[in-house]
């Protein structure tokens, strides 16, 4: 797409190449191939920035003043990082926002035809 035909606050379908430049190596390389929806935030002249929707076990929690104080920790911000699990192990996936920021002609028009030759990303973490 371009530029002109992006509007803020509308969900695209990203398609990212299975060939990477080397700059976008590193934050896509597991996604190379992939589409999954977007919801285009912030709109540059080459890249949107936007949320998705992915799904993940993993949960963060940023503990109180008085918890802090009670576990003895010295005076700062903490947070505890890890799986949610039931009793028997079981991971508990729940969904979470991830921001992002693509290049502009990786997006195309959400519909609910796929690309062909793309693996769906929708809703996962990588």
């Amino acid at each position: 797409m371009r530029g002109g035909e992006v509007e803020v606050g509308t969900t695209y379908l990203v398609e990212v190449p299975q060939v990477l430049e080397a700059d976008h190596r590193l934050t896509f390389g597991a996604l190379r191939g992939a589409t999954f929806p977007l919801t285009v935030t912030t709109l540059e002249e080459t890249e949107v920035e936007g949320i998705r929707s992915v799904l993940s076990p993993t949960t963060a929690i940023t503990l109180t003043a008085e918890q802090c104080l009670e576990l003895g920790l010295p005076e700062g911000e903490y947070e505890i990082i890890g799986n949610l699990r039931t009793p028997d192990g079981t991971p508990i996936v729940l969904p979470r926002v991830q921001t992002l920021t693509v290049p502009i002609e990786w997006l195309v028009p959400f519909t609910d035809d796929r690309p062909q030759g793309h693996w769906d990303a929708t809703g996962s973490l990588w």
